[in-house]
């Protein structure tokens, strides 16, 4: 269903196809905006607290300004065999399960035939005539069957052989030439939330001359007919891999029972992507600073600033910031409705998000299950350097970045910029001639790949300053501009993934956890996600081993006072999410403990997987440095609000001490 982009809670809107963008290269921008004569330009957002004007050329394409639409839900379009267009008779199977109420919706869609839902949820087949019939349970597959003869249109629903519903109207004699699934055919109304399963078109001999089997590994935009000559068209990134009607429970891995797995699931508030023309090309110049910098519109209303990462043609400096955008993505347009997530702040992002129908990684679809596919191409409101959390009610991701690139700047540290689709693109030959790396707060998505990368770093000689917390902790796939995420059944999160719907339908591997993969953050980091929550932050305490004397270089300048007791995130250094050494998942001989973080509330939870037995522990976030037989060091500073303790401009306390002398040392 195509609607027009709500404007309410921000009057501009837009996305890069990328957040990544190489100097020298043009970076393409696609704006939605109630105003059309807002002023534009590029600014930089990682140097001070301000924003700061470029002198980049920002050129209009010749699409006009103005309101976009957004084309909501998945649905499936029928492209037949040629012989089934000549067949006098037809008739077109297939399994289906009802996910939500389907008042108002159309299953199926051709011309001269028609089966769609009453208001009242009751089924309507429609020919010439209309006829109305029972109400169809959710929850179960159903097989239907729509069929011509010579008396008309008949339609019926059986469930495991027992008929459902039988309806038969009186119907023109045309076969229709394309048939929709899920959706009518003018798109006017909201799609279905729908699983289908197998496909059959049959001729007047009952002769079967299309058939479509879903492949539970692999997301095709069209499906060609394992019968004959039709093609399906799959609309709007649907979710594929899911349990079909012949799933037993036998086997949890789609790749040993294909069969078990060939269906896909369609939702009402799908998006593969806005598919927004382009508006606006940035020339970016091969001199360009790698930074992090923005297309900053200001409407009548307010000033939104859209931002993207200038990554560097060649290094031009010995650390290199990884600019988590994997996380960045995962939460982009979280709904957060009010009525389940208590808001302590207000966010138009969140406000746009809800009303334009967007939805994050942790957002449930409309009919209750969870969102396992995220783009980069559609506006993502939530990730601006002015964000601030509505359930801590503070700064979080890229705000809390850009304050850490800020205190590099003030103390002279320069880093250049890659972002995870760098890493996972081009692996651990993206970080030659680097003599570390630096994570940003939340590091909490990471590819195989890019594990990899940073894997291959370590063990080349680079060091690591892990500045977060919750790193490396979901599964994350690739493909493309999208993002998948299958939950698992455990971890902390907002949603599970069903019994046997864990695996990814990008690849076919193992969704959920890391360390459920036998490869555990810890093995990386030292450390891992112990608790979470929102409520406030803890300053850390240093340990005994950092007073060894060959840890001073770490430690000069900091005294024995609590290291971080104020910040811009819950007002500490450990807080929102805390990590820890784990003897279950491995942490390093080598990894030493350097600090110490407890004394928290009630509002934190403990990570039930974090503890050897899987029963509640002391809650407590770790400090830890793990050096490897490479001579590399991996530090970790273990909590999503450490770098927010950073001081402000030029200032500087025990958090930015230790930050600055451990960045210092890994340049050398």
């Amino acid at each position: 269903m195509r609607r027009p982009v709500d404007h309410a809670a921000l009057s501009a809107a837009g996305y890069f196809a990328g957040l990544g963008i190489a100097a020298g290269t043009e970076a393409r921008f696609h704006l939605s905006t109630i105003d059309p004569d807002a002023p534009i330009r590029v600014v930089r957002l990682d140097r001070t607290a301000e924003s700061e004007s470029t002198s980049w050329i920002v050129a209009r394409s010749a699409a006009p300004l103005s309101v976009q639409s957004l084309d909501l839900g998945s649905w499936l379009a029928i492209e037949p065999d040629v012989r089934f267009l000549k067949a006098a008779r037809w008739a077109l199977e297939l399994e289906f399960r009802l996910a939500a109420p389907a008042a108002g919706r159309t299953l199926i869609a051709g011309a001269g035939a028609t089966v769609r839902f009453a208001s009242d949820g009751a089924l309507i087949l429609e020919g010439i005539e209309a006829v109305t019939g029972q109400i169809l349970p959710s929850g179960r597959w159903l097989n239907a069957r729509l069929c011509s003869g010579e008396s008309g249109l008949s339609f019926v629903v059986t469930d495991g052989g027992a008929t459902l519903a039988a309806l038969s109207v009186a119907s023109a004699s045309q076969t229709p030439t394309a048939i929709r699934l899920g959706a009518d055919l003018a798109g006017i109304h909201p799609t279905m939330n729908l699983g289908i399963g197998r496909i059959g078109l049959y001729d007047a001999a009952e002769q079967l001359v299309d058939a479509w089997r879903f492949p539970p590994v692999g997301r095709p935009e069209r499906l060609a007919s394992i019968e004959g000559s039709g093609t399906l068209a799959i609309h709007n990134a649907p979710t594929f891999g899911l349990r079909s009607p012949r799933w037993d429970g036998s086997a949890l891995d789609p790749r040993l029972a294909p069969e078990h797995y060939d269906a896909v699931a369609l939702h009402d508030d799908d998006l593969a992507e806005a598919d927004w023309p382009g508006t606006h090309q940035i020339a970016v110049p091969h001199a360009a600073e790698s930074g992090v910098y923005a297309l900053e519109i200001a409407t009548t209303t307010e000033t939104t600033r859209w931002p993207f990462f200038v990554t560097p043609q060649q290094r031009r400096a010995d650390l290199v910031f990884l600019a988590p955008t994997f996380t960045y993505l995962a939460y982009a347009d979280e709904r957060l409705p009010p009525e389940r997530f208590p808001w302590l702040c207000d966010d138009a992002g969140h406000r746009f998000a809800k009303a334009n129908q967007l939805t994050s990684l942790y957002d449930t679809h409309n009919d209750g299950s969870g969102v396992s596919l995220a783009s980069f191409r559609r506006p993502l409101a939530t990730l601006r350097d002015d964000y601030r959390y509505p359930l801590c009610g503070a700064p979080h991701l890229l705000p809390v970045d850009l304050h850490l690139l800020h205190f590099l700047h003030a103390q002279g540290l320069r880093v250049d910029i890659l972002t995870d689709t760098d890493l996972h693109r081009d692996g651990t030959a993206r970080l030659a001639g680097y003599r570390g790396l630096v994570t940003g707060s939340h590091p909490e998505y990471w590819t195989g790949t890019l594990r990899d990368a940073l894997t291959g770093f370590r063990d080349a000689g680079g060091h690591i300053a892990y500045l977060g917390g919750n790193g490396g902790y979901w599964v994350t796939e690739c493909d493309g501009d999208t993002i998948e995420v299958r939950r698992g059944l455990s971890g902390i999160r907002t949603w599970s993934s069903e019994s046997g719907e864990t695996h990814s339908a990008m690849t076919g591997e193992p969704g959920g956890l890391w360390r459920h993969r036998g490869r555990a953050e810890h093995a990386l980091l030292g450390v891992g996600l112990q608790a979470m929550g929102f409520s406030h932050a803890q300053p850390f305490r240093r340990t005994p081993d950092s007073y060894a004397a060959d840890l001073a270089w770490l430690f000069e300048g900091v005294g024995d006072a609590p290291i971080g007791a104020n910040g811009l995130v819950l007002g500490g250094a450990a807080g929102y999410e805390i990590d820890a050494r784990s003897q279950r998942w491995k942490t390093p001989q080598r990894t030493r403990l350097l600090a110490i973080a407890d004394g928290f509330d009630e509002g934190y939870v403990i990570d039930s997987d974090a503890t050897e037995d899987g029963l509640p522990a002391p809650i407590h976030g770790e400090m830890a440095l793990t050096e490897s037989s490479s001579g590399s060091m991996v530090f970790a500073a273990s909590s999503v609000s450490w770098c927010g303790a950073l001081p402000q401009s030029s200032a500087m306390n025990a958090v930015g001490r230790i930050t600055l002398n451990l960045l210092r040392r890994f340049s050398q």
